[in-house]
């Protein structure tokens, strides 16, 4: 239940918090009209999310694609970072906008409409994007078995991503402008750089972009689930910030600017900032409940195993490993002495019972190595996730084959083939 409610908490706040600064931008300036293109692109994307994620699981099609993930990360975060321009060039007329709201009222229906298009767009790509990941994310958590406590786990992350962005919409309705726009800017940003960098990692795991061990290390930190978990908490506690800030110096609520008036205008006066306070201490409550909530995970830690090598010798021609050493599913390491360099190897027996063999190392991060997480082997220096089953294939940052054999109760590697792997390791 926990692992589910993560899951779908963590697929859900950047959408949550995206979608819940657009619309708090609208309701602060006066174009709630729009928000109905934001709430349509959030239905589309639900549906479309469940379709896709169903084609998946259908055809068998890799949810892990590097070039649909590339695209889809890319996509979204030239789309939050177009946001903030856009913001931005709004907010340099706000003032004389919320001074004269009629003025800033009367636009063209073709300009309402485009801008109507481009928030539906904008809002379906960031819900579509992390709903098929979230879905099929559950899928892999559950091994396919979405249980009862799995399917209220889910429900539960998704409710408090979603409660987050009601509260932060309500409670920021009369924060400070320049402030509000200052904020939740620093906020898009982050993310679209998040985005972004994720978008470089896929394409450069399949070599489409040049790319180097250093400079990979560097975006890994953005993908890896720990290190993407931490942005999100940081992204959270900004918001939070921001409506505590706004409840400092509240105006129109204190007693000396209530002196004078009637006691119904008083008492009304009184109730609404009343309100708006409660409504900021609950989008600060979601906020805190929700960075405690993703914050466990952290703590916890991962079930990131990485083996330690174990040596073997050489027999003759070869260097033999018993088979029945082998663990279904679980990755091995061994090492074996080539000209006084420890030549590192890796092996898996498959569900099927086949094994694979590669060396540890990649033609970009060199020979930092793998581990595994869940079922897949995992570079230990850019987090690039490898299917066990396509190790042995090579390419990107899989690692390099490694030619075997097999006589049934053992597994053979060529001393040859190891003494081509060796300058791999000795540099």
């Amino acid at each position: 239940m926990i692992e589910s409610l993560v899951i779908a908490l963590r697929e859900g706040i950047e959408a949550a918090l995206v979608v819940g600064i657009i619309l708090a931008y609208l309701r602060k300036t006066g174009r709630d009209s729009l928000s109905r293109f934001v709430y349509i692109g959030l239905v589309l994307a639900a549906i479309a999310s469940l379709g896709v994620a169903a084609m998946f699981q259908i055809l068998d099609i890799d949810p892990e694609n590097e070039f649909m993930e590339g695209t889809l990360l890319g996509v979204a975060g030239v789309f939050v970072a177009s946001m903030v321009l856009w913001m931005w060039r709004t907010a340099r007329n706000i003032k004389q906008q919320l001074e004269d709201r009629l003025a800033s009222l009367v636009v063209s229906d073709a300009a309402s409409m485009g801008q109507g298009v481009g928030l539906l767009v904008f809002t379906f790509l960031m819900v579509f994007r992390e709903g098929v990941e979230m879905v099929l994310f559950l899928a892999a958590a559950t091994l396919g078995e979405m249980n009862v406590l799995s399917f209220i786990g889910g429900i539960f992350g998704l409710g408090l991503a979603a409660l987050f962005a009601v509260f932060f919409v309500r409670g920021s309705v009369r924060i400070n402008l320049s402030r509000f726009f200052t904020v939740t800017s620093i906020v898009l940003l982050l993310l679209a750089i998040k985005l972004v960098a994720g978008s470089v990692h896929e394409f450069a795991e399949v070599q489409v972009i040049p790319m180097n061990k250093e400079i990979m290390a560097f975006l890994g930190y953005f993908v890896r689930d720990d290190s993407s978990t931490i942005i999100l908490m940081a992204l959270l506690a900004v918001p939070a910030v921001l409506l505590i800030w706004g409840m400092q110096g509240k105006p129109g609520a204190s007693e000396s600017t209530l002196e004078g008036l009637p006691s119904a205008e008083r008492r009304k006066r009184l109730a609404a900032a009343g309100r708006e306070r409660a409504w900021r201490l609950a989008g600060v409550a979601a906020a805190l409940v929700t960075i405690f909530a993703m914050g466990t995970t952290v703590l916890a830690g991962s079930n990131f195993v990485d083996p330690v090598p174990q040596p073997v010798a050489a027999s003759g021609e070869e260097v033999r490993i018993p088979v029945a050493s082998l663990e279904e599913g679980r990755l091995h390491k061994f090492v074996a002495q080539i000209a006084d360099v420890g030549v590192r190897l890796l092996a898996v027996k498959l569900e099927d019972g086949s094994l694979v063999t590669a060396v540890d190392a990649c033609s970009i991060c060199g020979a930092v190595g793998y581990a595994q997480e869940g079922e897949n082997a995992i570079c230990k220096n850019c987090n690039a996730p490898i299917p066990m089953r396509t190790m042995g294939l090579g390419g990107g940052c899989n690692p390099f084959p490694l030619k075997s054999t097999t006589d049934g109760t053992a597994l053979m590697i060529a001393l040859k083939d190891l003494e081509t792997a060796q300058p791999r390791f000795s540099k």
